[in-house]
């Protein structure tokens, strides 16, 4: 069963009266045209709703503002360096063994806690002495920086620092020395003595060479080649 027509608003038309043939009955002529303009309105604006919506929406992605964080990430300001190469310090009697006609080797201490003002690091330390009356003596005291937090590099900056504050008074830069990082003769304010100052890796150290009397004044020259046997001893021990 089919439905019937819609519903139309206003009165129904009557019947048709009869009797009149060649004349279409009132109200059955054809019917009026409907108008198409709510439809193309309805349109238009569903057209303009379209494509203001898709501008809006693609415009919203282009740029990022679509209600998703886009935002980078926040970069860390955590320091970084290079790890510590050393976790220990080297015996004397590894650093004598390097050397020709040493003196006798005083009773080493070994390795002990350092004081420091950096709490980034744990700071150790080891003094070597090469002592007999009458000759000429060398010494070697040796720092180990190690990062508390591995990867902040705390440990090799510390070892740096105490070179670089070592040399900042004058001194002359060694351009190389067995496997030391840097090095060089730094100024002890003595006649009667010679010194170099080395950084390798968390690692620095201090080699110092006296006369038989360090109240004297002694050659240079002759000095600084034995410094550098021990400071080369030192560095090959250190590894």
């Amino acid at each position: 069963m089919h439905p019937g027509p819609p519903y139309q608003q206003g009165p129904q038309q009557p019947y048709p009266p009869q009797g009149y043939p060649g004349y279409p009955p009132p109200g059955y002529g054809p019917p009026p045209k409907k108008s198409n303009t709510g439809l193309i309105v309805g349109l238009v604006v569903g057209a303009v709703v379209l494509l203001g919506g898709g501008g809006v929406a693609a415009f919203l992605l282009l740029s990022g503002d679509s209600g998703s964080s886009s935002s980078a990430a926040p970069t860390s300001s955590k320091k970084t360096g290079p790890p510590d190469k050393y976790s220990t310090l080297p015996a004397c009697q590894k650093i004598g063994t390097g050397v020709r006609n040493l003196p006798p080797l005083e009773p080493p201490k070994g390795e002990e806690p350092a004081s420091t003002s950096n709490n980034d690091i744990i700071y150790t330390a080891s003094s070597c002495s090469w002592r007999e009356s009458g000759a000429p003596s060398a010494s070697v005291t040796m720092y180990l920086a190690k990062s508390k937090e591995p990867g902040t590099g705390a440990g090799e900056e510390w070892a740096k620092a105490g070179y670089d504050n070592a040399m900042k008074d004058g001194g002359e830069v060694i351009q190389s020395l067995a496997k030391a990082t840097k090095a060089g003769y730094n100024d002890i304010r003595s006649d009667g003595q010679c010194s170099i100052k080395l950084y390798q890796g968390n690692v620095e150290a201090q080699i110092i060479v006296s006369g038989a009397d360090p109240s004297k004044p002694l050659d240079q020259t002759l000095c600084k080649e034995n410094a550098l046997k021990v400071a080369k001893a030192t560095s090959e021990a250190i590894g």
